[in-house]
C-alpha cells in the first residue's frame, strides 16, 4: 500500500472514531440527529432545514424526521421564513434551550477537554486543515461521481 493511501486509511479511521464518540450520545438517550440539530441550534440564531443539512452534513430525510419530533417534544418551534416557499425558520423554545443545555453540557465539556489536550500537541491549523480537506473531497468526489460510468458501463 502506497503511502498516500496509508495515511488516507488512518485518517479515515479516526474520523469514524471520532463520528463514533459522538454516537456515544445515545448513552444519554439522545439519538445522533438529535444531538447535531440541537448542536446547530444551540448557537441561538434561527437556521432553515436547508441550511442545517447542508453545513452538518445531514440526509435530508433524517433532519426532516428529527424536526417533526422536536417539535411534538415542545424543543423548537417552526415559523415560515418570508419569501421562501416552504422554507421555515428553526429556533429553540426556551424549553428546548433547557433541554438542549442538559444534552450538551457533557458534550462540550469532553469536546473542551479533548481540543486543550490535541492543541498542546499540535497547532491549531489542523482545523482548519480539515475544513480545507473537507471541501476539496466534496469537490473532487462530485466531480468523480459526476463523471463515473458505474461499475456495468
Amino acid at each position: 500500500m502506497d503511502g498516500m493511501r496509508q495515511v488516507l486509511r488512518r485518517f479515515c479511521m479516526a474520523w469514524n472514531r471520532v463520528d463514533y464518540a459522538y454516537g456515544a450520545s445515545a448513552r444519554i438517550g439522545v439519538k445522533d440527529s438529535m444531538l447535531w440539530l440541537l448542536y446547530a441550534l444551540d448557537d441561538g440564531e434561527s437556521h432553515s432545514q436547508k441550511s442545517i443539512c447542508e453545513e452538518w452534513g445531514i440526509p435530508k430525510t433524517t433532519m426532516n424526521t428529527t424536526i417533526k419530533q422536536a417539535e411534538r417534544e415542545g424543543y423548537l418551534t417552526l415559523t415560515p421564513i418570508p419569501g421562501g416557499r416552504r422554507e421555515m425558520s428553526i429556533q429553540l423554545t426556551e424549553y428546548g434551550m433547557i433541554y438542549a443545555v442538559s444534552v450538551l453540557a457533557p458534550v462540550y465539556e469532553a469536546e473542551e477537554q479533548a481540543m486543550a489536550a490535541t492543541l498542546a500537541q499540535y497547532p491549531i491549523e489542523f482545523v482548519d486543515a480539515m475544513n480545507c480537506y473537507a471541501q476539496q473531497l466534496q469537490q473532487k468526489l462530485n466531480a468523480q461521481l459526476d463523471a463515473w460510468q458505474g461499475p456495468d458501463a
